[in-house]
């Protein structure tokens, strides 16, 4: 199984205004459409089996309009990250019928949200996460269209680990997209998946070559940040690195995700339950 952990897709009547927003503001190409059909179109052609899909919440109450549109997407091939703002109260019921819902985890970008990653306004969340075994997907290092600071440094994600070890992070970027320095010294060899989305194929090979051999491979998932990157030029690197194995190359490509989320998607379930 080919798993992508990291893909965004938007409304339909949205996506023209994002898509050039970014291409402006970061210089950045889209690959899709940026809609679920391009999505699943863009996996066809690369032999993807499974999507995890995400937005961003950049105030607390665009969190239920977005949940609630995530929650229209019911295709057995996407996996749903909700998304929450720091400034919304954590209630416990909330977190826990969201994972109820079949939602596999949060995914969370500081940056837009204005809030650095281990402000302690942001911690009652983290709990909760924590306590209902919910995965979070951090942005993590520089974001190519946003100005500094950097909210989700690599040293402060690993603050986050210390006061949270159980809590299942996710450090996109390789751990802090252009802070690989900072990965190195405090994110390597802990307990912390890092997914290699959008900078696999930028990053030096003799740095890459180094963090596959100093992170377990079982931390390693593979993402390419669609509609931003393709995703068949990102997975072909993957397979193409000569010196992981092939076993490691299985799990960094999808098992380790899959054993990560589950084998069913949230609009499996959803569609689950419509049926009975």
């Amino acid at each position: 199984m080919i798993v992508d952990v990291h893909t965004h897709i938007y409304p339909p009547h949205m996506t023209t205004r994002i898509l050039d927003a970014v291409r402006e503001r970061a210089g950045v190409q889209s690959y899709t459409d940026g809609t679920l059909e391009g999505l699943l179109r863009s996996m066809g052609e690369a032999r993807i089996d499974c999507s995890v899909v995400s937005r961003i919440a950049t105030q607390p109450d665009q969190v239920e309009p977005i949940n609630q549109w995530l929650r229209g997407i019911l295709h057995p091939q996407i996996f749903l990250l909700a998304t929450m703002h720091p400034d919304l109260p954590a209630a416990p019921d909330f977190i826990s019928s969201l994972k109820a819902e079949g939602f596999k985890g949060f995914k969370v970008h500081p940056d837009y949200q204005d809030f650095f990653i281990d402000e302690r306004r942001a911690y009652p969340f983290y709990e909760l996460a924590q306590a209902e075994g919910m995965p979070v997907l951090f942005h993590v290092g520089v974001d190519p269209g946003l100005p500094t600071p950097v909210h989700a440094s690599p040293k402060r994600l690993a603050q986050v680990h210390s006061d949270f070890p159980h809590l299942c992070i996710i450090a996109a970027h390789m751990g802090g997209a252009d802070m690989y320095q900072e990965v190195e010294r405090y994110l390597l060899g802990n307990d912390i998946y890092l997914d290699t989305s959008f900078v696999l194929r930028k990053m030096p090979t003799p740095l890459l070559k180094r963090f596959f051999a100093r992170h377990p491979i079982e931390r390693f998932l593979f993402g390419t940040d669609s509609p931003w990157l393709d995703q068949g030029e990102e997975l072909r690197f993957l397979l193409s690195l000569p010196f992981l194995t092939d076993d490691a190359k299985e799990k960094i490509a999808g098992t380790n995700t899959a054993r990560l989320l589950g084998p069913v998607g949230t609009a499996q379930k959803q569609q689950e339950k419509v049926d009975e």
